[in-house]
Protein backbone atom coordinates (compact mmCIF):
# COMPACT_ATOMS: atom_id res chain seq x y z
CA UNK A 1 0.00 0.00 0.00
CA UNK A 2 2.76 2.43 1.00
CA UNK A 3 4.70 1.65 -2.16
CA UNK A 4 1.66 2.42 -4.29
CA UNK A 5 1.22 5.80 -2.54
CA UNK A 6 4.90 6.62 -3.04
CA UNK A 7 4.68 5.64 -6.69
CA UNK A 8 1.57 7.76 -7.15
CA UNK A 9 3.36 10.77 -5.67
CA UNK A 10 6.49 10.02 -7.66
CA UNK A 11 4.50 9.85 -10.89
CA UNK A 12 2.25 12.84 -10.13
CA UNK A 13 1.81 15.28 -13.00
CA UNK A 14 0.94 17.98 -10.46
CA UNK A 15 4.27 17.41 -8.70
CA UNK A 16 6.12 17.80 -12.00
CA UNK A 17 4.20 21.00 -12.71
CA UNK A 18 4.92 22.31 -9.18
CA UNK A 19 8.65 21.71 -9.68
CA UNK A 20 8.57 23.73 -12.90
CA UNK A 21 6.61 26.38 -11.02
CA UNK A 22 9.59 26.69 -8.66
CA UNK A 23 12.11 26.66 -11.53
CA UNK A 24 11.20 26.18 -15.21
CA UNK A 25 12.72 22.91 -16.42
CA UNK A 26 12.91 21.31 -12.97
CA UNK A 27 9.72 19.32 -13.52
CA UNK A 28 10.93 18.14 -16.93
CA UNK A 29 14.15 16.97 -15.30
CA UNK A 30 12.18 15.09 -12.62
CA UNK A 31 10.34 13.23 -15.33
CA UNK A 32 13.63 12.30 -17.00
CA UNK A 33 13.49 14.56 -20.07
CA UNK A 34 16.92 16.05 -19.45
CA UNK A 35 17.41 17.77 -22.80
CA UNK A 36 13.99 19.37 -22.54
CA UNK A 37 14.79 20.42 -18.97
CA UNK A 38 17.96 22.18 -20.07
CA UNK A 39 16.14 24.03 -22.83
CA UNK A 40 13.39 25.10 -20.44
CA UNK A 41 15.80 26.23 -17.72
CA UNK A 42 18.25 28.03 -20.03
CA UNK A 43 16.33 31.37 -20.28
CA UNK A 44 15.76 31.77 -16.54
CA UNK A 45 19.34 30.73 -15.72
CA UNK A 46 20.64 33.23 -18.25
CA UNK A 47 18.54 36.00 -16.71
CA UNK A 48 19.71 35.04 -13.22
CA UNK A 49 23.34 35.10 -14.34
CA UNK A 50 22.96 38.52 -15.95
CA UNK A 51 21.22 39.84 -12.83
CA UNK A 52 23.96 38.51 -10.55
CA UNK A 53 26.65 40.04 -12.75
CA UNK A 54 24.90 43.41 -12.71
CA UNK A 55 24.58 43.36 -8.90
CA UNK A 56 28.26 42.44 -8.49
CA UNK A 57 29.47 45.17 -10.84
CA UNK A 58 27.00 47.92 -9.90
CA UNK A 59 26.09 47.36 -6.26
CA UNK A 60 22.64 46.80 -4.81
CA UNK A 61 21.95 50.46 -3.98
CA UNK A 62 22.90 51.67 -7.44
CA UNK A 63 20.71 48.93 -8.92
CA UNK A 64 17.78 50.29 -6.88
CA UNK A 65 18.29 53.68 -8.53
CA UNK A 66 18.57 52.15 -11.99
CA UNK A 67 15.31 50.26 -11.50
CA UNK A 68 13.50 53.58 -10.97
CA UNK A 69 14.37 54.90 -14.43
CA UNK A 70 11.19 55.25 -16.55
CA UNK A 71 12.57 53.29 -19.52
CA UNK A 72 13.68 50.48 -17.23
CA UNK A 73 10.24 50.34 -15.62
CA UNK A 74 8.55 50.08 -19.01
CA UNK A 75 10.97 47.28 -19.89
CA UNK A 76 10.11 45.50 -16.66
CA UNK A 77 6.40 45.69 -17.46
CA UNK A 78 6.95 44.10 -20.86
CA UNK A 79 9.40 41.56 -19.44
CA UNK A 80 6.94 40.61 -16.70
CA UNK A 81 4.30 39.67 -19.30
CA UNK A 82 6.82 37.60 -21.25
CA UNK A 83 8.06 35.91 -18.08
CA UNK A 84 4.47 35.06 -17.09
CA UNK A 85 3.91 33.38 -20.46
CA UNK A 86 7.24 31.53 -20.23
CA UNK A 87 6.66 30.21 -16.69
CA UNK A 88 3.06 29.23 -17.44
CA UNK A 89 4.24 27.37 -20.54
CA UNK A 90 6.88 25.52 -18.52
CA UNK A 91 4.29 24.49 -15.91
CA UNK A 92 1.80 23.22 -18.49
CA UNK A 93 4.55 21.48 -20.46
CA UNK A 94 5.74 19.59 -17.37
CA UNK A 95 2.17 18.58 -16.53
CA UNK A 96 1.40 17.30 -20.03
CA UNK A 97 4.77 15.56 -20.34
CA UNK A 98 4.17 13.74 -17.05
CA UNK A 99 0.69 12.67 -18.18
CA UNK A 100 2.18 11.15 -21.33
CA UNK A 101 5.02 9.49 -19.43
CA UNK A 102 2.80 8.19 -16.61
CA UNK A 103 -0.72 7.88 -18.10
CA UNK A 104 -3.68 7.59 -15.74
CA UNK A 105 -6.65 5.28 -16.21
CA UNK A 106 -8.51 8.17 -17.82
CA UNK A 107 -11.23 8.33 -15.19
CA UNK A 108 -12.58 11.67 -14.00
CA UNK A 109 -11.67 10.68 -10.45
CA UNK A 110 -8.00 10.58 -11.50
CA UNK A 111 -7.98 13.49 -13.93
CA UNK A 112 -10.07 15.98 -11.95
CA UNK A 113 -7.71 16.57 -9.00
CA UNK A 114 -4.76 16.84 -11.36
CA UNK A 115 -6.42 19.54 -13.44
CA UNK A 116 -7.44 21.39 -10.27
CA UNK A 117 -3.83 21.27 -9.05
CA UNK A 118 -2.62 22.59 -12.40
CA UNK A 119 -5.18 25.40 -12.24
CA UNK A 120 -4.04 26.36 -8.74
CA UNK A 121 -0.40 26.55 -9.87
CA UNK A 122 -1.31 28.68 -12.88
CA UNK A 123 -3.50 30.89 -10.71
CA UNK A 124 -0.72 31.47 -8.18
CA UNK A 125 1.69 32.25 -11.02
CA UNK A 126 -0.77 34.79 -12.44
CA UNK A 127 -1.25 36.40 -9.01
CA UNK A 128 2.51 36.70 -8.46
CA UNK A 129 3.10 38.39 -11.80
CA UNK A 130 0.00 40.54 -11.43
CA UNK A 131 1.32 41.84 -8.09
CA UNK A 132 4.72 42.56 -9.64
CA UNK A 133 3.05 44.27 -12.60
CA UNK A 134 0.91 46.40 -10.27
CA UNK A 135 3.95 47.45 -8.23
CA UNK A 136 5.91 48.24 -11.39
CA UNK A 137 3.08 50.32 -12.83
CA UNK A 138 2.57 52.16 -9.52
CA UNK A 139 6.31 52.85 -9.40
CA UNK A 140 6.25 54.26 -12.93
CA UNK A 141 3.24 56.43 -12.07
CA UNK A 142 4.89 57.65 -8.86
CA UNK A 143 8.17 58.49 -10.61
CA UNK A 144 6.30 60.41 -13.30
CA UNK A 145 4.31 62.34 -10.67
CA UNK A 146 6.97 63.03 -8.02
CA UNK A 147 10.03 63.89 -10.08
CA UNK A 148 10.12 67.32 -11.70
CA UNK A 149 13.44 67.64 -13.49
CA UNK A 150 14.27 71.32 -13.92
CA UNK A 151 17.30 73.49 -14.61
CA UNK A 152 16.64 75.52 -11.48
CA UNK A 153 19.76 74.58 -9.53
CA UNK A 154 21.10 77.75 -7.93
CA UNK A 155 24.82 78.19 -8.46
CA UNK A 156 26.06 81.17 -6.45
CA UNK A 157 29.51 82.58 -6.98
CA UNK A 158 31.89 82.30 -4.02
CA UNK A 159 31.53 85.22 -1.63
CA UNK A 160 34.55 86.46 0.34
CA UNK A 161 34.06 86.76 4.08
CA UNK A 162 34.06 90.15 5.65
CA UNK A 163 31.71 93.10 5.68
CA UNK A 164 29.20 92.81 2.89
CA UNK A 165 25.71 94.05 2.31
CA UNK A 166 23.27 91.10 1.96
CA UNK A 167 21.77 92.85 -1.05
CA UNK A 168 25.17 92.95 -2.74
CA UNK A 169 26.08 89.31 -2.25
CA UNK A 170 27.05 87.36 -5.35
CA UNK A 171 23.88 86.32 -7.12
CA UNK A 172 22.90 82.72 -7.88
CA UNK A 173 22.61 82.13 -11.62
CA UNK A 174 20.70 79.47 -13.43
CA UNK A 175 22.97 76.56 -14.21
CA UNK A 176 23.19 75.72 -17.92
CA UNK A 177 21.85 72.37 -19.01
CA UNK A 178 24.84 70.04 -18.62
CA UNK A 179 26.13 67.84 -21.40
CA UNK A 180 25.65 64.11 -20.86
CA UNK A 181 28.32 62.89 -18.45
CA UNK A 182 28.84 59.75 -16.39
CA UNK A 183 29.24 61.87 -13.24
CA UNK A 184 26.32 63.68 -11.56
CA UNK A 185 26.27 67.46 -11.69
CA UNK A 186 26.57 67.73 -7.90
CA UNK A 187 29.97 66.01 -7.89
CA UNK A 188 31.60 69.10 -9.43
CA UNK A 189 32.14 70.85 -6.09
CA UNK A 190 32.79 67.67 -4.12
CA UNK A 191 29.57 67.72 -2.07
CA UNK A 192 25.88 67.08 -2.40
CA UNK A 193 23.55 69.71 -0.93
CA UNK A 194 19.87 68.79 -0.72
CA UNK A 195 17.13 70.94 0.73
CA UNK A 196 14.59 68.92 2.76
CA UNK A 197 11.27 70.70 3.26
CA UNK A 198 8.24 69.84 5.33
CA UNK A 199 5.20 71.73 4.09
CA UNK A 200 2.07 72.32 6.16
CA UNK A 201 -0.42 72.14 3.28
CA UNK A 202 -3.60 70.51 4.52
CA UNK A 203 -7.16 71.10 5.77
CA UNK A 204 -7.77 74.65 6.91
CA UNK A 205 -4.64 76.01 5.22
CA UNK A 206 -4.37 78.00 2.02
CA UNK A 207 -1.36 77.20 -0.15
CA UNK A 208 1.72 75.91 1.72
CA UNK A 209 4.18 77.18 4.33
CA UNK A 210 7.66 75.70 4.53
CA UNK A 211 7.78 75.32 8.30
CA UNK A 212 10.58 72.71 8.20
CA UNK A 213 13.70 73.49 6.17
CA UNK A 214 16.81 71.36 6.59
CA UNK A 215 19.87 71.52 4.37
CA UNK A 216 21.54 68.10 4.10
CA UNK A 217 25.18 68.16 2.95
CA UNK A 218 27.23 65.06 2.09
CA UNK A 219 30.92 65.04 1.25
CA UNK A 220 31.24 62.92 -1.89
CA UNK A 221 34.79 61.72 -1.19
CA UNK A 222 34.37 60.64 2.44
CA UNK A 223 30.64 60.13 3.01
CA UNK A 224 30.68 62.59 5.91
CA UNK A 225 27.36 64.36 6.31
CA UNK A 226 25.83 67.33 8.10
CA UNK A 227 22.39 68.84 8.57
CA UNK A 228 21.75 72.57 8.87
CA UNK A 229 18.45 73.72 10.33
CA UNK A 230 17.11 76.76 8.47
CA UNK A 231 14.86 78.77 10.83
CA UNK A 232 11.38 79.42 9.50
CA UNK A 233 11.28 82.84 11.18
CA UNK A 234 14.30 84.40 9.44
CA UNK A 235 13.48 87.75 7.84
CA UNK A 236 15.32 89.83 5.25
CA UNK A 237 16.75 86.75 3.54
CA UNK A 238 18.70 87.94 0.45
CA UNK A 239 17.16 87.10 -2.92
CA UNK A 240 18.85 86.46 -6.28
CA UNK A 241 18.82 89.04 -9.06
CA UNK A 242 15.45 89.28 -10.75
CA UNK A 243 13.48 88.23 -7.69
CA UNK A 244 15.36 90.77 -5.55
CA UNK A 245 13.77 93.59 -7.56
CA UNK A 246 10.43 92.86 -5.91
CA UNK A 247 11.55 94.63 -2.70
CA UNK A 248 13.57 97.75 -1.95
CA UNK A 249 15.88 95.78 0.37
CA UNK A 250 16.53 93.23 -2.40
CA UNK A 251 15.61 90.62 0.17
CA UNK A 252 12.44 88.94 1.41
CA UNK A 253 11.30 91.12 4.34
CA UNK A 254 8.74 88.70 5.79
CA UNK A 255 9.19 85.32 7.52
CA UNK A 256 11.03 82.87 5.29
CA UNK A 257 8.34 80.20 5.67
CA UNK A 258 5.88 82.49 3.83
CA UNK A 259 8.08 82.94 0.75
CA UNK A 260 6.52 79.92 -0.99
CA UNK A 261 3.05 81.48 -0.89
CA UNK A 262 4.25 84.94 -1.93
CA UNK A 263 6.34 83.64 -4.85
CA UNK A 264 3.52 81.39 -6.09
CA UNK A 265 1.30 84.46 -6.45
CA UNK A 266 3.92 86.74 -8.09
CA UNK A 267 5.09 85.20 -11.32
CA UNK A 268 6.39 88.59 -12.50
CA UNK A 269 9.26 88.36 -9.99
CA UNK A 270 9.75 84.63 -9.49
CA UNK A 271 10.44 82.27 -12.43
CA UNK A 272 8.97 78.81 -12.89
CA UNK A 273 5.63 77.20 -13.59
CA UNK A 274 2.60 77.41 -11.35
CA UNK A 275 3.51 73.97 -9.96
CA UNK A 276 7.11 74.68 -8.98
CA UNK A 277 7.52 78.49 -8.66
CA UNK A 278 7.19 78.51 -4.87
CA UNK A 279 9.58 75.62 -4.37
CA UNK A 280 12.22 77.16 -6.62
CA UNK A 281 11.92 80.53 -4.89
CA UNK A 282 12.68 78.94 -1.51
CA UNK A 283 15.58 76.96 -2.97
CA UNK A 284 17.09 80.02 -4.65
CA UNK A 285 16.72 82.15 -1.52
CA UNK A 286 18.49 79.58 0.68
CA UNK A 287 21.19 79.17 -1.98
CA UNK A 288 21.69 82.93 -1.91
CA UNK A 289 21.74 82.98 1.89
CA UNK A 290 24.25 80.14 2.29
CA UNK A 291 26.36 80.76 -0.82
CA UNK A 292 26.01 77.08 -1.72
CA UNK A 293 25.03 75.30 -4.90
CA UNK A 294 21.83 73.57 -3.83
CA UNK A 295 21.50 70.49 -5.99
CA UNK A 296 17.80 69.89 -5.45
CA UNK A 297 15.07 69.62 -2.89
CA UNK A 298 12.65 67.05 -1.53
CA UNK A 299 9.28 68.24 -0.17
CA UNK A 300 6.88 66.17 1.95
CA UNK A 301 3.50 67.26 3.32
CA UNK A 302 2.49 66.78 6.95
CA UNK A 303 -0.18 64.19 6.17
CA UNK A 304 2.26 62.32 3.95
CA UNK A 305 4.78 62.10 6.78
CA UNK A 306 2.13 60.72 9.15
CA UNK A 307 1.13 58.05 6.62
CA UNK A 308 4.75 57.12 5.98
CA UNK A 309 5.62 56.54 9.64
CA UNK A 310 2.42 54.54 10.16
CA UNK A 311 3.21 52.31 7.17
CA UNK A 312 6.68 51.68 8.63
CA UNK A 313 5.08 50.49 11.85
CA UNK A 314 6.03 53.56 13.89
CA UNK A 315 9.34 55.07 14.91
CA UNK A 316 11.57 54.45 17.95
CA UNK A 317 13.01 57.71 19.31
CA UNK A 318 15.05 58.31 22.45
CA UNK A 319 13.43 61.55 23.60
CA UNK A 320 16.07 63.65 25.45
CA UNK A 321 13.53 65.87 27.24
CA UNK A 322 9.77 65.83 27.64
CA UNK A 323 7.50 67.84 25.36
CA UNK A 324 4.29 69.43 26.62
CA UNK A 325 2.03 71.58 24.46
CA UNK A 326 -1.39 72.51 25.82
CA UNK A 327 -2.62 73.81 22.45
CA UNK A 328 -1.02 71.73 19.73
CA UNK A 329 -2.73 72.26 16.30
CA UNK A 330 -3.17 68.84 14.64
CA UNK A 331 -2.31 68.53 10.94
CA UNK A 332 -5.88 67.58 9.96
CA UNK A 333 -7.09 71.12 10.76
CA UNK A 334 -9.04 70.08 13.87
CA UNK A 335 -9.22 71.85 17.22
CA UNK A 336 -6.06 72.25 19.31
CA UNK A 337 -5.25 69.32 21.59
CA UNK A 338 -3.09 68.80 24.67
CA UNK A 339 0.20 67.06 23.85
CA UNK A 340 2.46 65.25 26.31
CA UNK A 341 5.50 63.19 25.26
CA UNK A 342 7.68 62.05 28.18
CA UNK A 343 11.46 61.79 28.03
CA UNK A 344 13.07 58.41 27.37
CA UNK A 345 12.77 55.70 24.75
CA UNK A 346 9.43 56.02 22.95
CA UNK A 347 7.73 54.13 20.13
CA UNK A 348 5.63 56.68 18.25
CA UNK A 349 3.02 56.36 15.54
CA UNK A 350 2.90 58.83 12.66
CA UNK A 351 0.67 61.38 14.42
CA UNK A 352 2.82 61.45 17.56
CA UNK A 353 6.10 61.57 15.62
CA UNK A 354 4.88 64.57 13.65
CA UNK A 355 3.63 66.26 16.82
CA UNK A 356 7.02 65.72 18.47
CA UNK A 357 8.80 67.26 15.49
CA UNK A 358 6.30 70.08 15.00
CA UNK A 359 5.29 71.34 18.45
CA UNK A 360 6.88 74.67 19.43
CA UNK A 361 4.66 76.26 22.07
CA UNK A 362 6.62 74.86 25.02
CA UNK A 363 9.95 76.19 23.77
CA UNK A 364 10.76 77.79 20.39
CA UNK A 365 11.49 77.20 16.71
CA UNK A 366 15.11 76.39 17.43
CA UNK A 367 14.37 73.50 19.79
CA UNK A 368 11.81 72.31 17.29
CA UNK A 369 14.47 72.21 14.54
CA UNK A 370 16.66 70.13 16.85
CA UNK A 371 13.82 67.62 17.33
CA UNK A 372 13.16 67.51 13.59
CA UNK A 373 16.76 66.53 12.88
CA UNK A 374 16.54 63.84 15.56
CA UNK A 375 13.43 62.42 13.88
CA UNK A 376 15.16 62.31 10.48
CA UNK A 377 18.17 60.51 11.90
CA UNK A 378 15.93 57.96 13.64
CA UNK A 379 13.97 57.44 10.43
CA UNK A 380 17.17 56.87 8.43
CA UNK A 381 18.40 54.27 10.95
CA UNK A 382 15.15 52.31 11.02
CA UNK A 383 14.40 51.90 7.31
CA UNK A 384 14.26 48.11 7.08
CA UNK A 385 13.83 46.45 3.65
CA UNK A 386 12.07 43.52 5.30
CA UNK A 387 9.38 45.96 6.49
CA UNK A 388 9.28 47.99 3.28
CA UNK A 389 8.90 45.21 0.69
CA UNK A 390 5.40 43.95 1.62
CA UNK A 391 4.17 47.53 1.89
CA UNK A 392 5.53 48.81 -1.41
CA UNK A 393 2.12 49.54 -3.04
CA UNK A 394 0.98 51.63 -0.06
CA UNK A 395 4.33 53.44 0.16
CA UNK A 396 4.15 54.27 -3.53
CA UNK A 397 0.68 55.77 -3.05
CA UNK A 398 2.01 57.91 -0.19
CA UNK A 399 4.96 59.10 -2.27
CA UNK A 400 2.75 60.00 -5.25
CA UNK A 401 0.34 61.99 -3.09
CA UNK A 402 2.78 63.65 -0.71
CA UNK A 403 6.22 64.14 -2.29
CA UNK A 404 7.69 66.70 -4.69
CA UNK A 405 11.28 66.87 -5.87
CA UNK A 406 13.32 68.48 -8.60
CA UNK A 407 16.18 65.99 -8.25
CA UNK A 408 16.61 64.46 -11.72
CA UNK A 409 15.51 60.84 -11.71
CA UNK A 410 18.59 60.02 -13.80
CA UNK A 411 20.77 60.85 -10.78
CA UNK A 412 19.11 58.35 -8.43
CA UNK A 413 21.71 55.57 -8.95
CA UNK A 414 24.53 57.88 -7.83
CA UNK A 415 22.44 59.33 -5.00
CA UNK A 416 21.55 55.88 -3.67
CA UNK A 417 25.19 54.78 -3.84
CA UNK A 418 26.30 57.88 -1.94
CA UNK A 419 23.50 57.53 0.60
CA UNK A 420 24.62 53.98 1.40
CA UNK A 421 27.94 55.38 2.63
CA UNK A 422 26.39 57.87 5.04
CA UNK A 423 26.55 56.83 8.69
CA UNK A 424 23.19 57.88 10.10
CA UNK A 425 24.63 57.83 13.63
CA UNK A 426 27.39 60.30 12.78
CA UNK A 427 25.53 63.10 10.99
CA UNK A 428 26.76 66.45 12.31
CA UNK A 429 24.00 68.88 13.25
CA UNK A 430 24.14 72.66 13.02
CA UNK A 431 21.61 75.30 13.99
CA UNK A 432 21.48 78.98 13.11
CA UNK A 433 20.50 80.14 16.59
CA UNK A 434 20.56 83.53 18.28
CA UNK A 435 22.37 85.38 19.63
CA UNK A 436 25.01 84.48 17.01
CA UNK A 437 22.49 84.51 14.15
CA UNK A 438 19.89 87.27 14.28
CA UNK A 439 16.37 86.46 13.14
CA UNK A 440 16.33 89.82 11.38
CA UNK A 441 19.32 89.04 9.16
CA UNK A 442 22.15 91.51 9.04
CA UNK A 443 25.59 91.49 7.41
CA UNK A 444 27.28 89.66 10.26
CA UNK A 445 24.62 86.95 10.42
CA UNK A 446 24.79 86.25 6.69
CA UNK A 447 28.58 86.00 6.80
CA UNK A 448 28.48 83.69 9.82
CA UNK A 449 25.96 81.37 8.13
CA UNK A 450 28.19 81.14 5.06
CA UNK A 451 31.21 80.38 7.18
CA UNK A 452 29.34 77.60 9.02
CA UNK A 453 28.14 75.85 5.86
CA UNK A 454 31.42 76.20 3.96
CA UNK A 455 33.47 73.58 5.82
CA UNK A 456 31.22 71.43 8.03
CA UNK A 457 33.36 68.29 7.63
CA UNK A 458 36.78 69.59 8.69
CA UNK A 459 36.73 68.31 12.28
CA UNK A 460 34.26 65.49 11.69
CA UNK A 461 35.66 61.92 11.96
CA UNK A 462 35.59 59.80 8.83
CA UNK A 463 32.87 57.17 8.61
CA UNK A 464 33.74 53.49 8.80
CA UNK A 465 35.66 52.61 5.61
CA UNK A 466 33.89 50.44 3.06
CA UNK A 467 35.42 48.43 0.21
CA UNK A 468 36.05 50.48 -2.89
CA UNK A 469 34.30 49.81 -6.15
CA UNK A 470 30.73 50.00 -7.40
CA UNK A 471 29.54 47.11 -5.23
CA UNK A 472 30.70 48.65 -1.96
CA UNK A 473 27.23 49.43 -0.63
CA UNK A 474 26.30 47.83 2.67
CA UNK A 475 24.24 44.70 1.95
CA UNK A 476 20.62 44.85 2.87
CA UNK A 477 19.45 42.52 5.66
CA UNK A 478 17.96 39.23 4.60
CA UNK A 479 14.23 39.03 5.26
Amino acid sequence: MASRVIAAIRHSAVLAAALSFVLPGLGQGWIGARRRAILMAAPIMLLAGIGLLVVITQGSYRIAGLLLQPNVLIGLLVGNVLLLAYRSGAIVDAFRLARRRWPSDGSAARNGPGLIGLGVLLGVTLLMHSWFGLVTYKTYDTVATVFHDTDATATPSPTPSGTVDPSAVATPTRAPTPEPTPLPVWSDNGRLDLLLIGGDAGPGRWSLRTDTMILLSVDVATGRSAMFGIPRNLTHVPLPDGSAGAFDCRCYPDLLNSLFTYASAHSEWFPGSDDDRGYLAVQDAIAKLTGLQIDGQVVVTLQGFVRLVDQLGGLDINVPYSVYDERYPPPDGGSNVELWIPAGQQHMNGWTTLAYARSRHQDNDYNRMDRQQLVLRSLRRQLDPCVLIPRIPELLDIARDSLWTNVPVSQLPELFSLGARVDSGAIARYQFWPPDIHEHLDIESVNLIRTMVRTPFVNQPSPTPVPSGPASATPAPVC
